[in-house]
């Protein structure tokens, strides 16, 4: 096979290699096909080429059409971070004030008093409780207190609580009633309830515990388990029949006669 004939019918011999080389040396033409427009200009420089696109041959591709649109994006544009912000979980707040913000006074309050963390043993009931208490006389005019609270409960949390609301779906929340049944949901599931029921259920006074510091465990225990569902009477019997015969002997004494024996509302 001849190398030398292939070559021939690969490329056409250069016409005027000198104004190949000065085009070139000028920083023209930058394709395939100014070379032909190079090698179809005469040589003795009598004008301008004639309008229009310059003429292909056979060999060459079809020009490339792109659709209509944007352009193509490149890797780098891609990676780069979005300057539109995500939003947050609280869907926008219907409120009838046309300047309001939040006061300066009042989440230094709301942060001051109250702040839920999200660690293992943190009461969510009484951080509920407690951020209540603090909003309940918090005022402004045009505000609902819903729309209120639903603006401060943010600023209450902390660390991993802080963690957790950020994560939460955007535009999820649209009331403080949503806000309430999230956090309760995420720190105070049905499983916790099943625990602390059974705290109060089984409970028992420690040997060496008095009466009034078993009472106030076991009121504690109460207070942190707000659902639990169970009557005064089961609340009273449980805690007697908890107690060390000796102290349910004081608390039968106290009542003048058998203890359970006695009226609930006495």
């Amino acid at each position: 096979m001849s190398t030398r004939s292939t070559s021939s019918k690969l490329f056409s011999p250069l016409r005027y290699p000198e104004s190949l080389i000065r085009r070139r040396n000028l920083g023209e033409p930058s394709s395939l096909f100014d070379f032909e427009e190079v090698m179809s200009i005469p040589h003795n420089n009598q004008g301008p080429p004639p309008a229009g696109p310059p003429p292909l041959n056979n060999n060459s591709p079809p020009p490339v059409v792109r659709p209509n649109g944007p352009a193509p994006r490149s890797m780098e544009d891609l990676c780069q971070p979005s300057i539109n912000g995500r939003g947050g979980p609280i869907a926008p707040i219907l409120i009838q004030a046309m300047d309001f913000g939040l006061r300066h006074h009042m989440i230094q309050q709301v942060q001051n008093t109250c702040q839920f963390h999200g660690l293992p043993g943190d009461d969510a009931n009484r951080h509920i409780d407690k951020f209540l208490e603090v909003t309940q006389h918090m005022k402004q005019n045009g505000v609902s207190d819903d729309a209120l609270r639903l603006s401060l409960f943010p600023y209450s949390l902390t660390h991993h609580a802080t963690a957790w609301y950020d994560l939460l779906p955007r535009n999820s929340i649209h009331s403080f009633d949503d806000m309430m049944r999230k956090f309760l949901s995420k720190y105070f599931p049905p499983s916790m309830v099943t625990k602390l029921r059974n705290e109060i259920i089984k409970f028992i006074q420690e040997p060496h515990e008095s009466l009034f510091e078993a009472w106030e465990r076991y009121k504690l225990s109460i207070d942190r388990c707000p659902n639990h569902n169970m009557p005064l009477v089961t609340q009273i019997d449980t805690f007697y029949n908890g107690l060390t015969l000796r102290h349910r002997d004081t608390i039968n004494a106290a009542a003048g006669g058998t203890f359970m024996q006695k009226n609930v509302t006495n």
